[in-house]
């Protein structure tokens, strides 16, 4: 072996010939782990490890590039000697936000040849980093490749790098590093091509945009926007208007495809995935809402696809769409649209073969989907047309309002959720007053505690919290009273806002309790999973000693659409938190049910939890290392560092 052979054998891999390395083994995909561990795994683990950068450390991180570049104004020398004062700090995708403030006003030049060669030559994270950093607003195609292979190592690099491609600008690069991006980053990606608009991008985003269930999901309204849905869909099919010159060749997505990724996008923004009523937040949602429904007929049976139907329809009913101001007799209109489509033939046919799957999840959204179409059927229509408020709030006689409960259950397909849905004089109040997050679910609402229940005392009701928490962004409230033959409702209120634009309420008594029992004893709803839930929960609260012989207190049990075929149970050891400085931990048992009745079913998760120690490691999911050791277990190890 040669002397260079020999310092080549030597000589430490950069990060960016890993990532090259990793991508001719992984193509077409996110790397394994994120691309980790990286070639300086060993010489990072050696630095000091702060966890999160303070104000201090981002200042000396500032001062240590900006004396670098007075120093050494010629790019040449700066490169090697930044090289080598980067070697000593580490350095988190998190805590380059000052630097990049700082190194703007420095000489694009500089920037772009000490940028470039840190980026690809770097055998530190922090060299790379700095890199990445200092190409932003100064690179130039000719950094596009090395940019994007540098962003495949997603969890250092993936936000960095899609900032300079975006900055270039590099759509096509975008597009490719979005597609082998784990889901955090490929909704970075997309928020990136979405503040391009560029045209050529706009199929993309339409097919690939959003991804159910992803974080991505948050950035429907903005692909919607950037493509302009209401136009696209106008453009659709035989009879639309050509793309004229600049615009995207959406033909080639096929006869009706881009109604049905319409439709996609607009039941994305109208569930939780998507954040806080983000259809209502779009400008456009109307217009969309009727290309869609217009141009449904166009589009190819199948199950995603009636699924997708029926979630927009189900919305049109009793989510955010019925509450948008929409020209009298055009909310009716859409809904009939869908309901003649969902009834064809060859659209009837596939549910009835989603039935009949040997697949559980396909039987299960079959399933679904007919009971929410017989849930649309019977829900409240509102007097007057959706998204108008009757004069002063009064009821549609001038009297008593009327009031109706009924339970809606999301897409198990797209990770939808339940909520508890309140109709007054036919309007989704809750849905109309409050657009931060769904409303309460059936458990909490009409539960064995009965807080819809009206009695002598006021007592407040919480009907919808914030999707983050009700500290972050409030809820709404609503004072619940009995006045000798009424029921009021009064005293509107969000802890995030001042005042709500609501007013007082007034039922008949009885009607009101005939509807607030038949909702309580109303399980039509609920899939064999959440019965078992509800069984389940029954038990521990009747039945106390089934965990308290592990000195356990139950919490909640739950099932979700999504996650067929399992129930989670929350319990805390040994007490629930609260303000007492006392050490507690929490336990989240997920368990996967046998075949059967829900009642066998229940009675063998209540011995599993009874009979064997419920108190596992792999099921600790709250509490403290310090609570951890007080009480005799082992905190679960932190994540490997990357």
């Amino acid at each position: 072996m040669t002397q260079v052979d020999e310092r080549a054998a030597l000589a430490p891999r950069t990060i960016l010939e890993h990532a090259e390395l990793l991508h001719f083994t992984h193509p077409d995909g996110p790397l394994p782990d994120g691309g980790r561990p990286y070639p300086d795994a060993e010489r990072h683990a050696a630095l000091p490890q702060t966890g999160r950068r303070t104000a201090a450390s981002n200042k000396a991180l500032v001062d240590l590039v900006t004396s670098v570049y007075r120093a050494e104004p010629a790019a040449a020398r700066a490169r090697f000697a930044l090289a080598e004062a980067l070697r000593s700090v580490g350095i988190t995708s998190r805590g380059g936000g000052p630097l990049i403030e700082a190194v703007a006003s420095f000489d694009p030049r500089w920037r772009h040849r000490v940028g470039r060669h840190l980026a690809c030559t770097g055998t530190e994270r922090s060299q790379v980093l700095v890199g990445l950093i200092l190409l932003g607003g100064v690179a130039g195609p000719d950094d596009a490749l090395p940019v994007r292979l540098l962003g495949l190592l997603s969890r250092h690099f993936g936000e960095p790098a899609i900032r300079v491609l975006r900055q270039i600008p590099a759509a096509d690069d975008l597009i490719w590093l979005a597609e082998r991006s784990d889901p955090p980053r490929h909704a970075h990606a997309v928020s990136a091509l979405c503040a391009l608009a560029d045209p050529a991008t706009f199929a993309w985003l339409l097919r690939e945009g959003v991804r159910s269930g992803e974080p991505s999901a948050e950035h429907a309204r903005s692909v919607a926007a950037t493509v302009d849905l209401p136009d696209l869909l106008s453009a659709d099919g035989p009879a639309g208007r050509r793309p004229g010159a600049g615009e995207a060749p959406f033909l080639h997505l096929g006869e009706g495809e881009v109604v049905a990724q319409a439709g996609r996008l607009l039941a994305t923004m109208m569930g939780r995935e998507a954040g806080n009523a983000e259809l209502r937040r779009y400008a456009d949602a109307g217009a969309a809402l009727a290309g869609f429904t217009r141009g449904v007929g166009r589009m190819r049976p199948g199950l995603d696809r009636y699924a997708m139907v029926v979630s927009v329809l189900a919305d049109l009913h009793a989510g955010q769409a019925a509450t948008l101001p929409l020209p009298e007799g055009e909310l009716s209109a859409m809904r009939a649209a869908l309901e003649r489509l969902l009834d064809e033939p060859d659209w009837a046919a596939v549910r009835a073969d989603a039935e009949q799957s040997a697949d559980p999840a396909t039987r299960h959204r079959a399933q679904w989907a007919l009971a929410t179409r017989t849930a649309c059927r019977l829900t409240p229509l509102p007097a007057e047309p959706a998204g108008q408020t009757p004069p002063d709030g009064a009821p549609p006689d001038g009297g008593r309002s009327s009031l109706a409960i009924r339970v809606a259950v999301g897409d198990p397909g797209r990770h939808g959720g339940v909520e508890t849905r309140i109709f007054i004089d036919g309007r989704p109040i809750v849905g109309e007053a409050f657009d931060k997050g769904p409303s309460e679910q059936p458990e909490y609402l009409l539960g064995p505690e009965h807080r819809l229940r009206a009695g002598d005392e006021p007592h407040e009701v919480r009907l919808a919290e914030a999707e983050c928490t009700e500290g972050c962004c409030g809820a709404l409230y609503v004072t619940v009273e009995r006045q000798g033959g009424e029921v009021v409702w009064r005293d509107w209120r969000n802890p995030d806002r001042t005042g709500v634009d609501l007013p007082s309420y007034r039922f008949a008594a009885a009607d009101y309790d005939a509807e607030v029992a038949r909702a309580e004893s109303d399980h039509s709803w609920e899939w064999p999973d959440r019965t078992v839930a509800r069984l389940l929960r029954a038990r521990l609260r009747a039945e106390p000693d089934l965990l308290g012989r592990w000195d356990c207190d139950p919490g909640w049990v739950s099932a979700w659409p999504h996650d067929l075929g399992r129930v989670q149970v929350a319990y805390f050891h040994p007490r629930r938190p609260s303000l007492a400085d006392e050490p507690w931990l929490q336990f989240v048992a997920v368990i996967d049910l046998p075949p059967g009745e829900p009642e066998s079913v229940a009675d063998a998760v209540v011995r599993q939890l009874a009979d064997i120690d419920p108190r596992r490691p792999e099921w600790l999911s709250g509490g403290s290392a310090e609570a951890a050791v007080a009480l005799g277990f082992d905190w679960p190890p932190a994540r490997r560092p990357s």
